[in-house]
């Protein structure tokens, strides 16, 4: 199905019966990502899972976007959809937006579930900036205009997996992203909250995981040993068994 925010096509699915459940992938995947947890979730929930701007079958951001803008789609897909206080998954990316969105209206919301959330971010500088600055005086100019080639060919060859090189026409939304950290808006979340991570986990680590549970007032923790980044996704049978419980927990 689709809908229209803001004059742009958000495409999402919508299954089973009972109160609310929002799933929300991370970045890089689309609702597919999380079919499966939300094929488990519609036995008990009515369970909304959408396509972020930029990935799946939804348009395109506008390129000035970080969180705060894709959270807007969030929100207004909630008010869209006359959703009324739905219980929230968000894997990866999908977490950070739910922080923020807890964080800054937590009325909307009912209980949170974070997993592998990456809300915390590392001052890095890349190589090729590196390059840059450690280039002699007089070849300075010539790196800074051919920057965007020499940064296609770095990535090309020695990082041909990363986000830049899979959502090129995402670049600036994504460095929009990593410069935001919301370790400071992860305190001001009151709604209960269940963390969900995987202990193998070297894209967003497990001590983040613990750094939720003690910065959340109404928080607890599942770790699952030998689980990675892709847990919902390898294994969403065992995150909605631990999720099914805590939601149902009044």
């Amino acid at each position: 199905m689709y809908t229209h925010i803001n004059n742009r096509k958000i495409h999402f699915k919508k299954c089973g019966s009972g109160k609310p459940l929002l799933l929300v992938h991370g970045w890089g995947g689309s609702l597919y990502s999380l079919h499966k947890l939300g094929h488990l979730a519609s036995k008990n929930y009515t369970t909304y899972l959408l396509d972020l701007p930029g990935f799946g079958k939804s348009d395109n951001p506008p390129k000035h976007w970080g969180v705060e803008g894709y959270a807007s789609v969030i929100t207004d897909f909630i008010a869209d959809q006359h959703i009324t206080k739905p219980h929230y998954f968000g894997h990866s990316f999908g977490g950070e937006l739910g922080i923020f969105i807890t964080a800054h209206n937590p009325q909307m919301l009912g209980k949170l579930v974070l997993c592998n959330s990456a809300y915390k971010r590392k001052t890095k500088v890349s190589k090729v900036a590196q390059l840059a600055k450690q280039a002699p005086q007089g070849t300075k100019f010539i790196i800074n205009i051919t920057k965007p080639l020499i940064k296609k060919l770095y990535y090309t060859f020695f990082h041909r997996d990363s986000d830049l090189m899979k959502y090129p026409h995402l670049e600036q939304n994504f460095r929009n992203i990593i410069t935001q950290d919301l370790t400071n808006e992860v305190k001001k979340i009151k709604n209960h909250t269940l963390i969900v991570w995987g202990e193998e986990d070297t894209y967003t680590p497990i001590h983040w995981a613990y750094e939720l549970e003690k910065n959340i007032r109404n928080a607890r923790i599942h770790v699952f040993p030998g689980a990675k980044h892709n847990l919902p996704i390898k294994d969403p049978q065992a995150v909605w068994d631990v999720m099914k419980g805590f939601l149902q927990y009044n």
